[in-house]
């Protein structure tokens, strides 16, 4: 019985996250799921962990870290399943609750689709905290985590169509990637190489759904994330000067401002720009003063504006 589902693992000094994914994986049946690692020139034991624990995965090694997207294009590249799953070497597989997923391909128009994670299996007594539940659009035009933070008190147990998975735990049909993805004279990009790494997964779902693809969200538990990052206070980058501050200094924040810029000339109809233009204009001017607090973010401003014809370029 030949696999219908690879998951695939990009990995940066993961060796302390990924005993407890491997704990799911090396259980899974291997006639079912082929398992890839590709690991972004990790100085740690991670190779050795996933050697020694997970002998039958397909591992991928690189000499530098290339990111996020071109890591996991590497991968994409050579996929000979039908459907692909992304899984970030801190998530912990609810294996039953991806099967399910997999059952919402039977419509051939789904391109791609996400069920709900949780920050952590919940103690005895304890309500479950939401990690995505899929990612939906701003009034920013900016990709945003649904139910991130929240209690989970149901409010995401209907079935429907989001903009994109997320990154962490997203589902591919193959086909859909290929028909959507970039060919330029950097090779075959699925996810766009330029990113790097934050927003690539937005970029790729809205892509999707502007190709005809239905993107479909399932109320079913597809694993447990213990995302680092916590989400509260403006932009949610914390509620002190002191957080807010560390976040500036972050490569996190430097990429997301690029790539969001990025993602809407990329992506957003004419008619999409002139609606959100005025709450587009106010995120730029906020974080225009968040530059001149911090001067190297102005780096993001001027990469985006370099990149900007290879952005038109990738328009569809």
């Amino acid at each position: 019985m030949k696999p219908n589902l690879t998951i695939q693992i990009v990995g940066w000094n993961s060796a302390q996250e990924l005993p407890a994914a491997i704990a799911v994986l090396k259980n899974l049946p291997a006639e079912q799921v082929v398992i890839r690692y590709i690991d972004n020139a990790s100085t740690d034991d991670s190779l050795a962990l996933l050697n020694r624990e997970l002998p039958h995965a397909d591992i991928i090694t690189n000499d530098l870290n290339v990111g996020f997207g071109p890591a996991h294009n590497q991968g994409f590249a050579i996929c000979d399943t039908d459907f692909i799953m992304l899984h970030n070497p801190d998530l912990i597989l609810a294996w039953d609750g991806v099967q399910q997923l997999l059952s919402l391909f039977d419509d051939p128009k789904v391109g791609a689709a996400q069920g709900k994670l949780l920050r952590e299996q919940p103690a005895a007594g304890e309500s479950p905290v939401i990690d995505s539940a899929g990612i939906v659009l701003t009034s920013a035009l900016n990709g945003k985590e649904r139910g991130a933070g929240e209690t989970d008190h149901g409010q995401y147990d209907t079935e429907g169509d989001i903009l994109a998975p997320t990154g962490a735990a997203a589902l591919y049909r193959m086909t859909a990637l290929r028909a959507v993805a970039h060919h330029t004279n950097k090779g075959v990009e699925y996810f766009d190489h330029d990113f790097f790494a934050y927003k690539e997964d937005v970029d790729l779902g809205w892509r999707l759904t502007r190709a005809g693809w239905i993107v479909r969200y399932a109320p079913v538990l597809q694993g447990y994330h213990a995302r680092a990052l916590r989400r509260e206070g403006l932009f949610n980058w914390g509620v002190n000067p002191r957080a807010i501050y560390q976040r500036l200094r972050s490569k996190r924040t430097h990429y997301s401002l690029r790539n969001w810029l990025w993602l809407i000339i990329k992506n957003a109809t004419v008619f999409q720009m002139l609606v959100h233009a005025p709450v587009v204009a106010v995120r730029k001017i906020i974080m225009l003063g968040f530059s001149i607090l911090y001067p190297p973010l102005f780096q993001a401003w001027w990469q985006a504006a370099l990149g900007m014809p290879r952005m038109l370029a990738k328009r569809r």
